[in-house]
Order: structure tokens, then C-alpha cells, then sequence
């Protein structure tokens, strides 16, 4: 049986977002959060490309924001190590190796199979049904061809599995590790292979609901094995330009 009841379990229902405006400042909360997911949809759909600099009065004038609402945005983005920032040069777009990519996947798969283990402790029927949520978000994207927001709502769903383990060291390094392995995703993916993660999500769920551990840690690692599988990890995009990357804006 998954579902534990005892004081662990309150906190369960309640699961953090991955991304998290600053309540300090709604007002400006609110826009970095949507120049965050315009940058990173832009990368991760392929109208920008690693290696471009973000410039900051571009981007300011391209959103009608302040520069400084810009530099919080870029400054969330280093932290996830999609963007590099330099003094006197900027922020631009990481590009991770083929050495860091199949590093970082490596770390994926140790660090999920011991987290759905430890999230299937308190895996109750609401967590499970807030799983699927996130799932049918991340379809309903990939079926509208938003492979930016497909990949962002695919990262969420690994992050919130992992909340329910309550194991906040490795909630934590998982987190560092999903943004750059969406990056790598749309790095090297190969172009005949689309983004259909959401159907091995829900095969996930429902092993994880029939309470079978063994199974699920053997589902997780057979997901993300088939995530490298699709990447061509000998292959390079060229860099776009910001104006084009975001067009739709104005």
C-alpha cells in the first residue's frame, strides 16, 4: 500500500512549483517569472540557441520591462546553469559537452531511483491526481507543437514526483540537474524523435499507485535511459537572434 498516514504526510498535498515568483514584490515577481519561461521556451523550442548573449537592454526593450526585471530573470537562469554570466560580457546561453550531458543523466538516474522509492511512502490519491494534472498539462502542449513549454511541464513533473519523498537534499540536487537536462533535450534531440515523455509520466503514476517499487525504480530508469536514447550527442545548433526568438511579443 503507498499511501502512509502520520505527520510526515501533512505537507504532502501542498507541493511547491518549480517556479516560484518573489513574494517580496508581486508586481515584479510576476514579470520575471514570465521573461524566465519566455527565455527558457525560447531555448528549449529552439529559436535561441546556446552560445547567443542575452543582452539586457534587448530583452528590456523587446518586453517593455526594467533592466532591472531583466537582470533578475538572467540571474535565475545562471542559478539553473542555463545561462553564464560574466562581468563585462553578460549572460549567454550555456553549452553543456557531450561529457556533461551523459554526466548529468547519470546523476538523474541514481538520484530518481532512490527519490521514487522514498516519494512512494506518501503517495497518496491527491498527490497522485496533482501528478496527472502536471502530466495532462505537459500532453495538451506537446499536442499544440509548444516543445518549450512541453519540455518546462516534463521537468515539472520529475520535480513534484520528487517533493513527495520529502528528501529535501535530493529534491534539491535534482533541481539543478532538470533545467539543464531541458537544455540538453533541446540541444541535441534528434529531429525525427518528438517530445512524448507525457505517456511514459502516466505509466509512471500507475505503477506507482499499484504500489510495486521495484517496478517503478525500473520504469524510471527505463524513461530516462530512453531520454538519451533520442539525443544525438554529436550535434549542434547555430545561435539565433533575440528579436526573432521572440517575435510573438509584440
Amino acid at each position: 500500500m503507498v499511501v502512509k498516514s502520520g505527520s510526515k504526510s501533512k505537507s504532502v498535498e501542498a507541493q511547491e512549483p518549480l517556479f516560484v515568483p518573489n513574494a517580496n514584490d508581486a508586481s515584479s515577481a510576476t514579470q520575471d517569472e514570465r521573461l524566465y519561461n519566455e527565455i527558457l521556451d525560447a531555448i528549449l523550442d529552439h529559436r535561441l540557441s546556446p552560445g547567443i548573449k542575452l543582452k539586457e537592454d534587448e530583452l528590456a526593450d523587446i518586453f517593455s520591462v526594467s533592466r532591472t526585471v531583466v537582470r533578475r530573470a538572467l540571474l535565475r537562469l545562471c542559478h539553473d546553469r542555463i545561462v553564464d554570466i560574466q562581468p563585462n560580457r553578460g549572460a549567454t546561453i550555456i553549452q553543456p559537452d557531450v561529457s556533461k550531458a551523459r554526466e548529468i543523466l547519470r546523476a538523474r538516474r541514481l538520484i530518481e531511483r532512490e527519490l521514487v522509492k522514498e516519494a512512494m511512502q506518501f503517495a497518496t490519491p491527491s498527490a497522485l491526481d496533482n501528478l496527472r494534472v502536471c502530466v495532462e498539462g505537459e500532453r495538451d502542449q506537446v499536442r499544440k507543437h509548444h516543445v518549450g513549454s512541453g519540455l518546462r511541464l516534463s521537468g515539472d513533473f520529475h520535480v513534484q514526483l520528487a517533493q513527495l519523498s520529502q528528501n529535501t537534499t535530493l529534491i534539491g540536487y535534482l533541481k539543478e540537474l532538470v533545467p539543464q537536462t531541458s537544455l540538453i533535450i533541446a540541444m541535441y534531440q534528434t529531429p525525427h524523435h518528438t517530445l512524448c515523455s507525457h505517456q511514459e509520466h502516466f505509466d509512471l503514476i500507475d505503477v506507482i499507485q499499484s504500489g510495486d517499487v521495484e517496478a517503478a525504480q525500473s520504469m524510471m530508469e527505463q524513461h530516462l535511459d530512453n531520454i538519451e536514447a533520442k539525443l544525438d550527442l554529436g550535434n549542434e545548433r547555430t545561435a539565433g537572434d533575440l528579436y526573432a526568438a521572440f517575435a510573438h511579443v509584440k
